[in-house]
């Protein structure tokens, strides 16, 4: 009899762990741009997105269901993205799609979600107004924050007013974060002396880097804010060195990647750019995703863009939840619940009405080729959205 009862225990057990493993997967797309000049910073927000989801699997899933990734890489191609997110949601009947850690892609991809009801969030785009646009929710702060935070510190911090600016014209978020930086320069006192400008696909800057040393020579300005990317920061201030340019050197989160000191070397030292957190935070959170990432990747998190990765999943898991259901039309009342939610890039918290959270800003330096944290800020001036096309 005790035979009996025993095997039927396990009959159970066995019935429950098939129909927890049978259970319909939450499907979720995620589409980045792996290949191309944007790939240092999706690859690492790809890698959270897949760590964040073993961890919720791990746990049970979502209303006892696993996520299923639907991971595509779009070339940096607006081709590519295109077919990718109707394919996604046409033929992989995703939930949600994750995606970029650069406006331009998220202006093409979220819109195109947005006319099939599937709900978008991107990692590390920060335009403030991709909502308005595209419907996307940010995981990540503003242009307008990261700008201001980095002229709050140039002029309160180290006394520098007379700035020039360098904008990449062929790339949303360069354009954008130029505007607010030069608008946050003059709210705090300083001065844009003058404006630059190149595109994505150039090499040689040298005609720009011969300008700037001119105003310096002159004594006309105090530093450069450069609206890089990632493929082209360490480049761009390599040059800047090489061309007997010394005045500091300020940038955003297109800073944030190992480029920046593999291709500028000694160049980079002493570059300050704002970004989303510090891997150098000694917080039991960022340690243990450190830890898990290295476990998971054979790799340390490469920079921030890895944590937004992970939070972006983990805000998905949490909209879903609140709601109790994976229905595309649901998730963003979910997401507008969103309060106080501890994420390894920070606190998050959707406003009432608001698609972009409040989130403080990391000021990092250059030091010895690793990268410092100098402060964290919130900024005292956030520039008005509409600033910026």
């Amino acid at each position: 009899m005790r035979r009996l009862v025993i095997l039927g225990v396990l009959v159970l057990v066995l019935a429950f762990a098939c129909s927890a493993f049978a259970a319909e997967p939450i499907k979720v797309g995620v589409v980045m741009g792996l290949t191309g000049p944007w790939a240092s910073i999706d690859t690492p927000a790809l890698n959270g997105v897949k760590l964040a989801a073993e961890e919720i699997n791990k746990a049970g899933g979502v209303l006892g269901r696993p996520i299923e990734l639907k991971v595509v890489d779009t070339k940096a191609d607006e081709g590519e993205t295109v077919a990718a997110v109707i394919r996604l949601i046409e033929n992989e009947k995703v939930s949600a799609l994750i995606g970029y850690c650069d406006t331009h892609w998220v202006n093409i991809a979220a819109p195109l979600a947005r006319e099939y009801g599937v709900p978008f969030i991107t990692p590390g785009a920060t335009h403030p107004r991709i909502p308005e646009r595209t419907g996307a929710w940010l995981a990540c702060f503003g242009d307008n924050a990261q700008a201001a935070a980095i002229a709050e510190y140039a002029v309160k911090d180290l006394g520098l007013k007379r700035g020039a600016i360098w904008v990449d014209t062929a790339v949303d978020f360069s354009v954008a974060v130029c505007a607010y930086f030069a608008d946050a320069l003059k709210h705090y006192g300083g001065e844009v002396v003058y404006e630059d400008y190149f595109e994505i696909t150039w090499t040689d800057f040298s005609s720009m880097v011969a300008r700037l040393k001119e105003y310096q020579d002159q004594g006309r300005v105090d530093f450069v804010y450069v609206g890089a990317i990632p493929d082209n920061c360490g480049v761009i201030v390599k040059q800047i060195r090489d061309g007997g340019v010394t005045i500091p050197i300020f940038g955003e989160d297109g800073f944030d990647t190992p480029l920046l000191v593999q291709t500028g070397g000694a160049a980079a030292e002493g570059v300050v750019f704002a970004t989303h957190m510090s891997l150098e935070d000694p917080s039991p959170i960022i340690q243990k995703f450190k830890s898990d990432y290295q476990a998971m990747f054979g790799n340390p998190p490469e920079n921030a863009f890895a944590a937004l990765g992970y939070d972006a999943m983990k805000l998905l898991a949490k909209a879903i939840e609140i709601v109790g259901t994976d229905d595309p039309k649901k998730i963003p009342e979910g997401l507008a619940q969103i309060k106080d939610f501890q994420g390894v890039s920070g606190t998050i918290s959707y406003e009432a009405g608001s698609q972009v959270p409040n989130k403080s800003v990391a000021v990092i330096e250059v030091k010895d080729g690793k990268f410092v944290t100098v402060k964290q800020i919130a900024p005292e001036y956030l520039p008005d959205p509409k600033i910026a096309k």
